[in-house]
C-alpha cells in the first residue's frame, strides 16, 4: 500500500493547485483573535488515478480539522452539491488566497455556473441546523442534565387529584423499593401493580408492632412535610438539630406507615388519642393479629439496590396479594432523558472552554448565531441574483460583529432570525436563478484538468 500524501509531499511533488484562508479571514470577519484556518485543492498522483483506486486518497487534514484539502475529483463533487464551504473558496477576497494555480484560475473563470436553486437547500438548511444548535446550546446552558436519572424518576402513582414519584409516595410512608413486587397490568402499557413485602421490611428493619403503636398514637401525618420544609429552609439550624429532625422524621413516617395499613388492611380504625378507651383493646389486637401474620415473600424491589439497572424488574405474586397501590412508568421519558444525558455530557467534554465561558451569561453561542445569519443573508442575495459574496466587510461585518459580541439577549436573536428566515423562504419562491448545474459541463471540466496533468 502506497504511504498517503502530507501537505509537505503534496507541495513537493507540485500538486497543489490552491490554498487560501478559509473561515473568518475570507469572509472579512476576523478580529486579532482569529486564528488562521487553511483549505485547498490537490491532485492526486498519476499512479492513484490510473491504477486500481485503491490508494486513492480524497482529502488531507491537520489534526485538529482546522487544514482541510480536498483532491480535485472530491472538490468538483462538493461544488456538485452546492457544498457551501467548497463553493465559497471560489468567490474569497484576494487578500486571502495564499496560492493559485493557473489550472485553478481558469476554474474560476466558470464560478458563476455553480451558483443555483442547489445552494437554497445548502445554505438555507445549513443556516437553519445552526439555529437548532444554538437552540441546542441554550437548552444545555440553561437546563444542564448534569444528573442521571433513574428508571424510578420516571414510575408516578396517584395522588389526591394528581400524580407523584413513586419514591416520594414510598418515602412518605417509610416503605422502601427493596421491598416491592412489580407486575405488569394486561392491556395496559407500563401500568404494574406495586405488591409489598412486609414480612421482610418488619425483620431487616427491626420493626415490631409496639414501635408502629406508638407512633401511630404520638404523630401527625402531615408533620413529615413540615419537618422536611424546615431541614430545606432554615439555615440557621445546627448539624445537633438537623439529626433531631432526621430522627423525628423517620418516626412520622412510621406513623404514616401505621396509618397506611390500618386504612389499606382495615386493621385499626380510630382517631383517637385516648388510649383508655374501649375500643383501643380490640383494634390494637387486629392490628397486632395482622402484624403476626406478615411473613418474609422475597419480592425482587423496583430496580437493584445498586441502581445501575436501566429497567425496573418484575416479580412474582401469590395469588390473593392485593397492591398497595399502581404506577405508570414513563418509559420513553426515561429514554429520551439517556439520550439528552450522553449528548450533554459528549458536548461538557468536548466544549471549548473559553467558548463556553463567553457564551455563559447570554445563554447561547454567539459565534453560531453569528454565521446562521451570514448563511441566511447570503442565501437571499443569491436568491435575488445578487451573486455570491463571501467577504461582508463591505456589506454587514458590522451587524455579524454585533452578533458575536453578545450585544443581542437570546430571545431577541431568535425574533431577528425568525424574520430573516422568512424574508429568505420569500426570496427562495420568487428567485429566476438557474435550478441545477450543469453536470455534463462540471464533468468535461474536470477531464480537461486531468488530461493537462497527465500531459494528454
Amino acid at each position: 500500500m502506497m504511504k498517503k500524501e502530507t501537505f509537505e509531499s503534496i507541495r513537493e511533488k507540485g500538486l497543489l493547485l490552491y490554498e487560501y484562508m478559509r473561515g473568518s479571514h475570507s469572509y472579512g470577519l476576523n478580529t486579532a483573535e482569529s486564528d488562521i484556518d487553511t483549505g485547498g485543492v490537490f491532485l492526486a498522483p498519476a499512479e492513484q488515478l490510473l491504477g486500481l483506486g485503491k490508494d486513492y486518497q480524497d482529502q488531507v487534514e491537520s489534526e485538529t480539522h482546522d487544514d482541510v484539502w480536498f483532491e480535485m475529483n472530491k472538490f468538483m463533487n462538493l461544488l456538485l452539491s452546492s457544498n457551501p464551504t467548497v463553493l465559497e473558496s471560489l468567490f474569497i477576497p484576494d487578500d486571502c488566497i495564499i496560492y493559485e494555480h493557473p489550472i485553478m484560475t481558469e476554474l474560476k473563470k466558470h464560478r458563476n455556473k455553480f451558483i443555483t436553486k442547489k445552494c437554497f437547500d445548502s445554505f438555507g438548511g445549513y443556516a437553519i441546523s445552526q439555529i437548532r444548535k444554538a437552540r441546542g446550546l441554550n437548552k444545555k446552558i440553561v437546563n444542564p442534565v448534569v444528573e442521571r436519572k433513574e428508571p424510578l424518576d420516571f414510575a408516578y402513582t396517584f395522588f389526591r387529584q394528581g400524580s407523584t414519584k413513586i419514591e416520594n409516595w414510598l418515602e412518605h410512608r417509610g416503605l422502601y423499593q427493596k421491598y416491592c413486587g412489580l407486575v405488569n397490568i394486561p392491556n395496559m402499557d407500563m401500568t404494574m401493580g406495586v405488591y409489598y413485602d412486609w414480612g421482610n421490611h418488619f425483620l431487616n428493619e427491626n420493626v415490631t408492632f409496639e414501635d408502629l403503636k406508638n407512633a401511630f398514637y404520638e404523630t401527625e401525618e402531615d408533620e413529615t412535610i413540615e419537618l422536611i420544609h424546615q431541614l430545606k429552609n432554615d439555615t440557621t439550624l445546627t448539624e445537633e438539630k438537623k439529626e433531631k429532625i432526621n430522627c423525628r422524621i423517620k418516626y412520622v413516617q412510621l406513623g404514616n406507615m401505621a396509618r397506611f395499613i390500618s386504612t389499606f388492611y382495615k386493621v385499626s380504625f380510630s382517631d383517637t388519642r385516648d388510649k383508655s378507651h374501649p375500643i383501643l383493646k380490640w383494634l390494637d389486637d387486629t392490628f397486632e393479629k395482622w402484624f403476626k401474620q406478615q411473613k418474609p415473600i422475597g419480592y425482587k424491589g423496583m430496580v437493584g439496590e445498586d441502581r445501575l439497572s436501566n429497567e425496573l424488574r418484575l416479580s412474582s405474586v401469590s395469588k390473593g396479594e392485593k397492591p398497595i397501590c399502581y404506577i405508570n412508568y414513563n418509559k420513553d421519558g426515561y429514554s429520551q432523558h439517556c439520550r439528552e444525558y450522553k449528548e450533554y455530557k459528549e458536548w461538557e467534554e468536548k466544549r471549548n472552554p473559553v467558548r463556553y465561558k463567553s457564551n455563559l451569561n447570554k445563554n447561547y453561542d454567539a459565534k453560531n448565531m453569528m454565521h446562521s445569519f451570514r448563511l441566511l443573508q447570503m442565501c437571499i442575495e443569491i436568491a435575488k441574483g445578487e451573486g455570491f459574496k463571501a467577504d461582508r466587510r463591505d456589506i454587514d461585518r458590522e451587524f455579524l460583529l454585533d452578533v458575536k459580541n453578545h450585544k443581542y439577549e437570546y430571545d431577541e436573536i431568535i425574533q431577528m432570525l425568525e424574520g430573516k428566515k422568512e424574508e429568505m423562504d420569500k426570496a427562495i419562491i420568487e428567485s429566476t436563478i438557474p435550478d441545477k448545474i450543469d453536470e455534463k459541463f462540471v464533468n468535461e471540466l474536470l477531464i480537461n484538468i486531468r488530461k493537462k496533468q497527465l500531459g494528454l
